[in-house]
């Protein structure tokens, strides 16, 4: 009976993330989101952090449907389509494919770092995660509220962070998806790969 006692005990202590097993579901993709991360970002493709992404975005089920998104990595249909627009190897959008739907997730990710300038790799991703989640468009006020109220537009964390208008879920939503996927699921992945991003 003691024995029994320190089992339901232990089953209810949290297991830390850093150690928790990965999702099962994300083993049928890990060799696909590995050759295709560097194909499009190279042999230093941070790995872990877009694992984490997807996920954040769908807990790896490529069937997933939120209010205005859908698929592995979320992608409305609206952004498919712009997607296929600027990158034409993305061919005709399939959401629901989750080899198309990693691909078009690893190139938004890397149209958005060919756009957004900070101070280090840390705060960059930060401020990619974030344009991922809420639009470039958004990040662009948000750094120019930062500058305007004399914080550094070009460092995420504790600057830009910490300004916004956008409605008060929204800013919950954007800053809680950044912060979770580089600190909070990241780790579980790091296994995934050989660079991983804030882990200094």
């Amino acid at each position: 009976m003691r024995n029994l006692g320190i089992v339901v005990i232990l089953s209810f202590i949290a297991v830390p993330e850093s150690i928790a097993e990965v999702p099962r579901e994300s083993l049928k993709y890990k060799r696909e989101l590995i050759r295709h991360s560097r194909i499009i970002w190279g042999l230093d493709a941070p790995i872990p952090l877009f694992a984490s992404q997807i996920h954040q975005e769908s807990t790896w089920n490529h069937l997933a449907k939120s209010k205005y998104a859908k698929g592995l990595t979320q992608f409305t249909d609206s952004t498919a389509e712009w997607m296929i627009e600027i990158f034409p190897e993305l061919k005709r959008a399939n959401v629901f494919n989750p080899i198309w739907s990693m691909r078009a997730m690893l190139l938004y990710n890397s149209w958005l770092n060919q756009r957004i300038e900070s101070i280090d790799e840390c705060n960059q991703w930060a401020m990619i995660l974030s344009s991922y989640n809420g639009g470039l468009t958004w990040l662009n006020r948000d750094k120019a509220l930062a500058e305007g109220e004399g914080s550094n537009p070009y460092i995420w964390w504790d600057h830009v962070e910490k300004y916004s208008n956008r409605a008060e879920w929204a800013i919950t939503e954007n800053r809680n998806y950044s912060r979770n996927i580089i600190f909070k699921h990241q780790p579980m992945y790091s296994a995934w790969g050989d660079f991983s991003i804030c882990s200094d």
